[in-house]
């Protein structure tokens, strides 16, 4: 098994909800609206940068299963092709 690489894509929807989280408490604390929206708002684009990330992950392992079940498929029709 392959593990993985941090990819600085990958950190960024962490890092955008971390920050947004920080703003939006700052901006509840000292009563700046603003601020909390904008916190909120940098939270949500976290978010969708996490489910893109996962989404990408998820279809790199399905091309994956299918490039191995092709090969599979080649080879047992190398085999049939050599025992006919």
């Amino acid at each position: 098994m392959q593990i993985p690489r941090i990819d600085a894509k990958n950190v960024m929807g962490l890092a955008d909800k971390v920050v947004g989280l920080g703003k939006e408490i700052v901006g509840t604390v000292t009563n700046r609206d603003r601020l909390s929206k904008a916190g909120q708002v940098q939270q949500e684009k976290g978010t969708e940068r996490v489910k893109a990330v996962q989404a990408e992950t998820k279809a790199k392992a399905h091309k994956a299963r299918a490039a191995t079940a092709e090969s599979a498929q080649r080879s047992a029709q190398r085999t049939k092709e050599a025992t006919s």
